[in-house]
């Protein structure tokens, strides 16, 4: 049993979170959204910001009513059943599967631009060598290196934001015409920035105290909020020099502050973003697949608390599926299609867990309300995805 001063605290459990949840999210999507519906981009994200809020303090809650290695799986054992916390497990497994490595390749893009000879698969396999030696670190040191490189990243973008903004002379905030088809689908992409918070409830026992997660869970979702408000508000705001029909490009905001360094520091803020993100998912489910107990193998821990075997059968897996990245047999978009819809079921379960646990309450609608635009995204999936998490459900049911 590890004692206090080997776990995290507020500050470090909260280094472990902000960087992965921004993750390559804060890179593509407001550049994105902007190029795509101007000024309803800061609409959009003032509304996501409100969601993912919610979405973290439900499943703060949940974490913290129920804590331990399999995370929010222990609440839906409580109100679902054995095989309920079975499935949301499974689901959480399977998007562990594939969503890390289309990650791996996304910060492989940024680092292409410096590598332009080595094949992208390559980088990608460097960035997972040094991702998965960084989750062999003791829990604490890793949560004090992230709340490090995450502060830094964070104030960055937060400098840039306020330096453009307070370079405006005049505020205008002009709306183009309505295009509702545009902004749905903006929506359901800005959407996927308030994911990641499901994976919390992994890491419940490595805490000093209840209290530490509530804090953490509260001044992260603060930090991310304010970070996205206040980019997305730049990008609108700011003058650019862009002509029209010119598409805005992140390294445009940092420029002004670090000028000839502003694209070497934006690809390697992505890298390490990425890098964030890879921690905290592989690092939660390689708990949760170690509390399971499948196998004395994957129940297996080093002195310093890092579950060994979970780890090495989730690399042997994510190799795997580089290697067929390599050959053609997977690109991003599938990679990311699939660990999208069971990323969604699993926090549909989360949400609907939520619902049966909590009384009357603001948490207790803000998970009905998630719920059913989780499900409606969830529809847009891939017929075959669809039919991958129902025939996951059938097995776990019946079996």
């Amino acid at each position: 049993m590890q004692n206090n001063r080997k776990k995290l605290n507020t500050l470090t459990l909260s280094g472990l979170i902000i960087g992965p949840v921004l993750g390559s999210g804060v890179i593509l999507l407001p550049p994105l959204l902007y190029n795509s519906i101007n000024n309803y981009a800061l609409v959009i994200w003032s509304i996501i910001v409100l969601f993912g809020f919610a979405f973290a303090l439900v499943f703060g809650k949940l974490a913290i009513l129920f804590p331990g290695d399999s995370g929010v799986s222990l609440a839906t054992k409580e109100a679902l059943g054995k095989k309920y916390q079975l499935l949301t497990s499974f689901y959480l497994i399977f998007a562990v599967f594939f969503g890390p490595v289309a990650v791996l390749l996304i910060a492989a893009q940024f680092l292409q631009e410096y590598f332009t000879s080595i094949d992208v698969t390559i980088l990608a396999f460097g960035i997972y060598i040094i991702t998965y030696l960084l989750l062999l670190i003791r829990i604490d040191f890793l949560g004090k290196l992230m709340l490090v490189v995450t502060s830094s990243i964070t104030l960055i973008f937060l400098i840039s934001s306020v330096y453009i903004l307070f370079q405006v002379d005049k505020f205008v905030f002009v709306l183009p015409l309505f295009d509702i088809k545009e902004f749905g689908y903006s929506f359901l992409l800005a959407f996927w920035a308030i994911v990641g918070w499901e994976v919390i409830g992994n890491y419940s026992k490595d805490i000093k105290s209840t209290k530490t997660l509530t804090n953490a869970v509260i001044f992260s979702a603060t930090v991310v909020s304010l970070v996205y408000l206040l980019l997305s508000s730049a990008i609108c705001f700011g003058d650019f020099g862009y002509q029209s029909g010119e598409s805005f490009k992140l390294v445009s905001l940092v420029q002004p502050i670090f000028g000839a360094y502003a694209n070497l520091l934006l690809v390697s803020m992505s890298v390490i973003l990425c890098i964030g993100t890879l921690i905290l998912f592989v690092g939660g489910v390689a708990r949760l697949i170690s509390s399971l107990k499948l196998s004395f193998y994957s129940s297996k821990h080093l002195s310093s608390g890092s579950p060994i075997g979970a780890l090495n059968i989730l690399a042997f897996v994510h190799i795997a599926t580089l290697v067929c990245v390599y050959f053609g047999i997977f690109d991003i978009s599938n990679l990311v299609a699939f660990a999208n819809g069971f990323f969604i079921s699993n926090a549909i379960i989360g949400l609907i867990t939520a619902i049966v646990l909590f009384e009357n309450g603001i948490l207790r609608y803000s998970a009905m309300v998630l719920s059913i635009l989780f499900f409606i995204i969830l529809l847009f999936s891939n017929i075959f995805i669809l039919l991958a998490i129902f025939g996951l459900f059938l097995f776990t049911y019946f079996k």
